[in-house]
């Protein structure tokens, strides 16, 4: 049962509606391109990738992912809480995100090399506006029943946690796939500056969370994959920038959170 309206709720209360839809999509779609004998793009572990690409178990946090933003999907229609207007805000770029997962999935299809670069882009940005409400409105949440609000921040800091460093592994893909080397010293230099800017992103996202703790270990977790990765590569160099990186984002999420204004 939905929610009591509040002024203006029962117009824009369909955004939820279709934030559940396209929550289902993004279960769906992986099964659905894997049924149909695709996927190659996305499979773990592939034979000429990069070295900083994260071992191929990392990739299972998508299940996390879809599993979260489901559960919150389905909360913010049938919840009798109040927010609604909200939880309708937050809907709008969430939609976004969602579709733009079934849109990766469908470009690494058709054009793998530069198409997924573009929808993360478009994800991350979705992402991005999503955490920036919730950050925003952090006193209204605080209000929120313990379990709906962590997951929401489970969700937002798992997903953004990801896709900020997804998307800058992305970039590295493609740049591969367009002739970009990756080895020798020019190869081992480029990939140490995609480490550098995702740790870099990482820093400013957990700046801007007060150290949210769904991020952080989100990101922590791409970064010991590709610790993982570069070890089995024996891409020593990587290996140590990489180990780097991680404790500076374990570092940053202690000290941001240390600083937090309102524990999440």
């Amino acid at each position: 049962m939905l929610s009591a309206a509040e002024p203006g709720e029962r117009t824009t209360a369909v955004w939820r509606v279709v934030l559940v839809l396209l929550a289902i999509g993004q279960v769906v779609s992986p099964i659905a391109v894997a049924a149909l004998g695709g996927g190659e793009f996305t499979t773990s572990d592939r034979a000429g990738e990069p070295p900083i690409v994260p071992a191929g178990y990392a990739f299972s946090i998508w299940g996390l992912v879809e599993a979260l933003c489901l559960a919150y999907a389905v909360w913010a229609l049938v919840t009798r809480t109040p927010g609604g207007a909200l939880r309708d805000r937050l809907a709008r770029p969430l939609c976004l995100v969602f579709t733009g997962f079934t849109a990766w999935l469908t470009a690494a299809e058709v054009e793998p090399v530069w198409a997924t670069v573009a929808v993360f882009v478009v994800m991350v940005a979705g992402l991005l506006k999503a955490m920036d409400i919730a950050v925003r409105h952090r006193a209204e949440i605080a209000h929120w029943h313990r379990a709906p609000r962590v997951l929401l921040w489970s969700m937002l800091g798992v997903y953004t946690g990801w896709s900020s460093v997804a998307i800058w592994v992305n970039l590295t893909t493609a740049l591969t796939e367009s002739g970009a080397p990756i080895d020798g010293p020019a190869g081992v230099a480029g990939q140490i500056a995609i480490l550098a800017g995702a740790t870099a992103t990482a820093i400013a996202l957990l700046r801007r969370t007060s150290g949210l703790l769904s991020y952080g270990l989100a990101v922590a977790w791409a970064i010991v994959a590709v610790v993982i990765a570069t070890a089995q590569a024996q891409q020593v160099v990587l290996s140590v920038i990489a180990g780097a990186a991680l404790l500076l984002v374990v570092a940053a999420t202690a000290w941001f959170r240390l600083r937090r204004p309102v524990a999440t």
